[in-house]
């Protein structure tokens, strides 16, 4: 291995994940069984391109407690995601309107979720904090974030951002502005990101993947 090759897979990465902004994108592929998604596996994708270390990936979503079938499932999912080591970060919803998602029927589309996108900025400025990454990988389409950029490159200087869009979704030029690198994702990505149809949970009764995602 040349020592730039050692040099690069010496940078830590951690991934950002907003899960509300994840989550719709993937709504709009039509395909139910792409919601069964290994974050981590992602996280490595992504970072394979630049060769990076991947030490962490952060999910930041919130329940919503209207549907139960769709509360079960998710609590499930982050299940499989704690048991590939994904740290989830909790928001929390507002219930203002119960309209169907256009892509997949749920009403969650027309809630107001809250926090997400402030748990994401927080848990990347206290990781950058403890030096806990090289490069934070952003995966957001929120040009909100642009904010979160420019905080990065202020204060942490040695911190590199890269911007990752969604499935289908742009990359914000708003973040790119304080990005080093960006990624769009598309569904060849998430497709071989899945998790198998069982998750192995250490010691533990391996998880069922819900039949509303099973392939």
């Amino acid at each position: 291995m040349s020592s730039k090759s050692q040099e690069s897979n010496s940078r830590r990465a951690v991934l950002y994940v907003d899960g509300f902004n994840l989550y719709h994108p993937l709504c709009e592929l039509n395909d139910n069984t792409l919601k069964w998604l290994n974050l981590w596996a992602l996280g490595q994708r992504i970072c394979q391109d630049r060769q990076h270390n991947l030490v962490g990936v952060k999910y930041c979503t919130a329940f919503q407690k209207r549907d139960s079938d769709q509360l079960s499932r998710h609590k499930i999912y982050i299940n499989a995601l704690e048991a590939v080591n994904v740290e989830t970060v909790y928001g929390h919803y507002i219930h203002a309107d119960s309209k169907p998602c256009g892509a997949c029927g749920m009403v969650t589309t027309h809630l107001n979720e809250k926090q997400t996108d402030i748990n994401l900025a927080l848990s990347l400025f206290s990781d950058a904090m403890q030096d806990a990454f090289d490069y934070a990988y952003l995966l957001s389409a929120d040009s909100d974030q642009a904010a979160t950029g420019k905080f990065l490159r202020d204060f942490f200087p040695k911190k590199k951002l890269i911007t990752v869009s969604p499935p289908n979704k742009p990359i914000s030029d708003n973040v790119a502005n304080y990005a080093v690198g960006k990624r769009r994702l598309n569904r060849d990505d998430i497709e071989k990101c899945r998790f198998p149809n069982y998750v192995q949970a250490g010691s533990l009764k391996p998880i069922r993947c819900p039949k509303e995602y099973w392939k």
